[in-house]
């Protein structure tokens, strides 16, 4: 128990530090080299979050439950991203039709 709240404790503070990279380089000083290492805090924040989607966490919150949405949230979106133009290059790719078609 005192292992899982470690685990939430962590992951919130380092979605929080990735959220301020961003934000910064969004609205305070634009410098290329905040977006990867924001995106390497959620990245990090999602591996280390105790989530109750993959079977990491046994307890019932509803506090840790929107928390656990909010901090997998960023990349969730990416991962549906990657997935979706999967799918979409290998419908094209494969001669199926269901993709994109370019013709030159």
């Amino acid at each position: 128990m005192i292992m899982e709240f470690l685990r939430v404790v962590i992951a919130t503070l380092g979605f929080i530090a990735g959220t301020f990279l961003i934000m910064g380089m969004l609205f305070v000083h634009f410098d290329w080299t905040y977006m990867p290492a924001g995106f390497l805090f959620y990245l990090f924040a999602y591996a280390v979050w105790p989530s109750k989607q993959r079977g990491k966490r046994d307890s019932e919150s509803t506090i840790i439950d929107a928390l656990e949405f909010i901090v997998e949230l960023p990349v969730e979106l990416i991962i549906w991203f990657l997935r979706a133009l999967g799918r979409l290059f290998r419908g094209s790719l494969a001669g199926k039709g269901d993709g994109v078609d370019v013709d030159f």
